[in-house]
């Protein structure tokens, strides 16, 4: 669950900085995005971007621990996350109920963002997160995937998600699991090879119970 991907009417896009279209002007203009909220939890909200986040976002790209096991690319400098705010906004406006969102947590401020995007090819939603290290093995994962997974099978009534990581990354199978979703197989990601899971409408129960075997979520 580390991953956000583009919409899929962008025939280039392969990450969330491919997806963007770099405007110049962006950080000039006056006034900021409205930052609508889209759900809480007992311990995290979930808005829309705005430019005032744009620290956080800069950080979060260019935190090592956090981008070497992505799919896609980090948006690591300052241009592309002002170009990303941009267009995320104007995707709010084209797609609502789907998104990027930031991601705060009532005792730390920002701790990364949550996501459902389409995905390129298939238009299959997927559900995505990217937090900080500092957020790690708090539950913020699993307490904001369950909700995300509520929003889409229940608002927005999508008849299935997907979830996609890196094959190395061994915290993000048992969190899925626990959310639900089974594996998939193997895909392809952005040219990189990619363990698949499924959850369907009729299979979302909320979060179940860990098993022996579980480990704790570290995203």
């Amino acid at each position: 669950m580390t991953r956000a991907m583009p919409p899929a009417e962008n025939p280039r896009a392969a990450s969330p900085v491919a997806a963007v279209a770099v405007d110049n002007n962006a950080m000039a203009r006056p006034g900021d995005f409205p930052g609508i909220e889209l759900l809480h939890t007992r311990r995290l909200r979930l808005r829309g971007f705005c430019a005032r986040d744009l620290p956080g976002l800069l950080r979060l790209g260019q935190t090592t621990r956090v981008t070497e096991r992505l799919l896609d690319q980090p948006l690591s400098t300052l241009l592309e996350v002002c170009a990303f705010i941009d267009w995320i906004n104007r995707f709010y406006r084209q797609h609502p109920g789907l998104g990027i969102w930031h991601a705060e947590a009532v005792d730390k401020g920002f701790i990364g963002f949550f996501s459902l995007m389409p995905e390129q090819e298939s238009g299959e939603i997927s559900l995505g997160a990217r937090m900080l290290p500092s957020a790690w093995g708090r539950g913020y994962s699993l307490e904001g995937g369950a909700a995300l997974c509520e929003h889409a099978f229940g608002a927005l009534q999508l008849p299935q998600l997907i979830g996609q990581c890196d094959p190395g990354n061994r915290s993000v199978p048992p969190l899925l699991a626990r959310l639900g979703f089974t594996p998939d197989g193997e895909t392809m990601q952005a040219g990189k090879p990619a363990l698949r899971f499924v959850l369907r409408r009729q299979d979302w129960n909320g979060i179940r119970r860990r098993g022996r075997a579980g480990r704790p979520d570290s995203d």
